[in-house]
């Protein structure tokens, strides 16, 4: 089951979102370390994180692409793409399309 592209669209934000500020939160924890920093990108992270969750949860995926978005982080790309390409087929099932 996929979901269409206008669907996904607020899913991307949100994805987008959270990864990014994870990646800004990281950053000013390996350089100078601002308090401010942390005090707004922390927030920031957490509801983006919450929001990406609540957003695959609404809308028509399958149950392993709603679970990806646990993974804090990447789990919301990771489910971005794989709602938009479907499931890859590995070589422990033959390579058959799991569909």
């Amino acid at each position: 089951m996929t979901a269409r592209v206008t669907e996904l669209r607020w899913l991307t934000w949100a994805s987008v979102v959270e990864t990014v500020s994870l990646a800004v939160l990281v950053a000013n924890r390996a350089t100078v370390h601002q308090p401010l920093v942390t005090s707004t990108m922390g927030p920031v992270h957490g509801f983006a994180y919450l929001v990406t969750i609540a957003i695959a949860f609404l809308l028509p995926l399958a149950t392993g692409t709603r679970l990806l978005t646990l993974v804090p982080g990447v789990g919301g790309l990771l489910a971005l793409r794989r709602a938009r390409h479907g499931p890859v087929a590995g070589p422990a099932d033959g390579g058959r399309d799991p569909r």
